[in-house]
């Protein structure tokens, strides 16, 4: 006998067309961030759901970042689930760096490359396709789901999921499930926290024969770069149910995330992304400043971060620092019925077992895990993230594609 299940995995095979032509339309859009203007992207996403009959919200607290808010009940009382993707996307780079052009959206062979591929327009795509193709079969489903298209994560600003989940409360829910990319061997159940900081030195300057003058900004700065590297020594509690999980799964994490990533995922990790210094090749600078990004883990609090990194500036009279951003790690149970449901339709579908891990940065599905409601991810591999030739491959996009869909099937119909 045919159940429901069936018939819906049925569907998701005969639109496996529509899905491609549709994510490369939707990747032929650029929305790079900066500046995250996401218009005409959300032009097509809107068109989408209309087409459908679907009714749906365009909310846009800042211009050109629209955020789109699609809802339904179901036939029966039950849990609400939250569906939620991103329309921008990296600045493309170097374009000579590009084998092919970033907004063509070209196949080759089984892969679709270009900006937003991975990250996550093909996430956010699948998601769409999961919304509407639950709609068509709501009256066999319990609750109500909720889909939320937004703007601006990349730049972790306050127009996109921050202002929804701030200022709309329906989209909180019980459970969120996002497409940012992960691997079909992974999904996610919680991020590492963020701390950005600007640190500064300054010193009266001099000429540069005239050493004796005054100090050199940059060669402090590098000193207190090296002394820096000590907060990497701050690590999780042991012992611990979320720190044994990763700790079990650390295949797959390097699998994910690239090898060596398993020895990272429980350390406090710095990078600094920027420095700047120096006016003239013979003069001593006056100034020399620096950004770093550290990553804290789960069970690591900012605050002790935060207690060293003085400790270590206060050795540099010539030093100060500023907080630019602080977002604390976040973590879910890894035994969610939402995590066993993904678990079980990947295997079914396509014989992959993903093994619960957290994430080395982060995405908007911590701003739901502050509110106290779980969220999960699961998504593509990050294949060229961030980088030239992102791409995606289309049996991974396929399969995240009826793995979301079918695991949302089971979280609403008991």
């Amino acid at each position: 006998m045919t159940t429901i299940k069936d018939q819906l995995l049925l569907r998701l095979l005969e639109r496996e067309s529509e899905m491609l032509e549709f994510l490369r339309r939707l990747l032929q859009v650029p929305t790079p961030n900066p500046p995250g203007d996401t218009t005409a992207a959300m032009v097509l996403v809107s068109q989408f759901l209309s087409q459908r009959g679907i009714p749906h919200e365009i909310v846009e607290p800042n211009q050109g970042m629209p955020n789109l808010i699609a809802e339904f009940s179901c036939g029966r009382d039950g849990p609400r689930l939250i569906l939620n993707g991103h329309l921008d996307v990296f600045p493309a780079g170097d374009l000579d760096k590009w084998s092919h052009d970033p907004w063509a959206a070209v196949q080759v062979g089984d892969c679709i490359y270009g900006r937003g591929a991975c990250d996550m327009k093909s996430g956010t795509t699948a998601l769409l396709f999961a919304f509407a193709e639950l709609h068509a079969i709501r009256k066999h489903l319990r609750g109500s789901l909720v889909l939320t298209v937004v703007s601006d994560e990349e730049t972790f600003g306050p127009w996109g999921a921050r202002y929804l989940v701030e200022h709309r409360k329906e989209v909180l829910g019980d459970c969120l499930l996002s497409g940012e990319p992960t691997s079909p061997y992974a999904l996610r159940f919680g991020e590492k926290g963020r701390l950005w900081v600007r640190i500064r030195v300054l010193t009266p300057g001099a000429h540069g024969a005239y050493v004796h003058l005054s100090r050199n900004p940059i060669a402090l700065a590098a000193d207190l770069i090296a002394r820096l590297r000590s907060l990497e020594e701050i690590r999780s509690p042991v012992n611990t149910p979320v720190a044994l999980a990763l700790q079990n799964n650390a295949a797959t994490i390097d699998k994910a995330y690239g090898h060596g990533a398993s020895d990272i995922i429980l350390s406090t990790t710095l990078n600094v992304g920027t420095i700047k210094g120096g006016v003239k090749i013979n003069m001593v600078p006056t100034e020399c400043e620096f950004e770093v990004d550290i990553r804290t883990p789960p069970g690591v609090p900012h605050l002790q971060v935060m207690e060293r990194l003085r400790e270590i500036v206060e050795i540099f009279p010539e030093a100060e620092f500023e907080v630019l951003h602080a977002d604390a790690a976040s973590t879910s149970p890894a035994d969610h019925p939402m995590v066993r449901a993904l678990i079980q339709n990947a295997k079914q579908l396509s014989n992959v077992k993903p093994k619960p891990i957290i994430a080395l940065g982060g995405c908007d599905a911590r701003l739901w895990r502050y509110a106290g409601i779980p969220a999960f991810v699961y998504g593509p591999s990050p294949t060229g993230m961030g980088t030239a030739d992102e791409f995606v491959r289309v049996d991974e996009f396929l399969h995240v594609a009826k793995t979301q869909t079918l695991a949302a099937f089971d979280y609403l119909s008991g």
